[in-house]
């Protein structure tokens, strides 16, 4: 695949190879893809709570706090 980044987003890359946060241009925009994968995988996951929620899947709030409050300090 051979992408052409905006002048702004490339430049942004070259300063955090430069800075040596990354070796490579092609590392940095690899994680950065990571990071867009992470986001929509946590979208997901939000949407599916949302729907349990609706569909009078939830706990109840109090009794998370409840129990938490009942468990041993580490």
């Amino acid at each position: 695949m051979d992408i052409e980044l905006p002048r702004e987003a490339m430049q942004f890359v070259e300063g955090l190879v430069a800075s040596g946060e990354y070796d490579s241009a092609n590392e940095a925009v690899v994680d950065g893809v990571r990071l867009l994968m992470g986001r929509q995988q946590l979208r997901s996951d939000i949407q599916k709570g949302i729907a349990e929620l609706d569909a009078g899947l939830g706990i109840n709030g109090d009794e998370v706090f409840a129990d938490l409050d009942q468990r041993p300090q580490s």
